[in-house]
């Protein structure tokens, strides 16, 4: 138990800053010790001086420190139920992945790889590829926020695209653009609508199979990623 009461103090101290948990910790334990140093002088008036100042000294280190402990851990909850509250508001939180999606989209294993259902996880080698031959890394790299539409390497196949042909393909730049939206849309604010990408409108729509940008659905979402949010897909979006 002291363990995890340490763990929570530091978590309190790191959310709050050092000198606020202090003096916070400091008044509660303080007020809460003298209660109890006049708790233990009024039940042992019959003992000599010494006893009594010993004892409340005694009584008042521990629970000193015993408040404080509590202290932290009142404090270190307070901000873990602050923290999923914030969360509930459809928040994009940067520091839960601090990668760009550069970074990101080569992960198909380790910590950073994204799974999608029974399917495991994704691999994006055709949309890199993609990217890169239509020199659209760069604007990835930049400090968005940015939503990108990300189908994987499954959703290029069931559209009938290998790597070839995508890279062959005459409105290559133009699709691309398709899949990334300037801002950051979370799924919470998926609903019937039409937004603008960065290569023209496409339709959002919520049917039986899901949440469809024109003809693919949406089959993963809300990857939080450093400069936006990905969206991963099971098709490629078209004009």
């Amino acid at each position: 138990m002291p363990s995890k009461m340490s763990g929570l103090m530091l978590a309190g101290i790191a959310a709050y800053g050092t000198s606020t948990v202090y003096t916070a910790f400091t008044a509660v334990g303080g007020g809460l010790a003298g209660l109890s140093t006049g708790r233990s002088v009024s039940n042992r008036g019959t003992s000599s001086s010494s006893q009594q100042s010993s004892r409340s000294e005694a009584s008042f280190g521990t629970s000193t420190t015993g408040v404080c402990v509590l202290g932290a851990a009142a404090a270190a909850l307070g901000v873990a139920a602050g923290r999923r509250s914030s969360g509930r508001q459809g928040e994009v939180s940067r520091a839960a992945n601090p990668r760009k999606f550069n970074e990101q989209l080569p992960c198909s294993s380790g910590p950073f790889s994204v799974t999608v259902g029974k399917a495991g996880p994704s691999s994006f080698s055709i949309l890199i590829a993609g990217l890169e031959k239509a020199g659209l890394t760069s604007a990835l790299d930049g400090d968005g926020p940015f939503t990108l539409f990300a189908p994987d390497d499954k959703a290029f196949e069931a559209a009938g695209l290998t790597a070839e042909a995508v890279l062959a393909h005459p409105d290559l730049v133009t699709i691309l653009k398709m899949h990334v939206l300037p801002g950051a849309i979370v799924a919470k604010g998926f609903k019937n609508q039409t937004v603008e990408t960065l290569g023209g409108p496409v339709t959002m729509r919520k049917g039986v199979k899901g949440v469809m940008m024109n003809k693919a659905v949406i089959n993963k979402a809300d990857v939080e990623i450093a400069n936006g949010i990905m969206h991963i897909l099971g098709g490629v979006i078209l004009p």
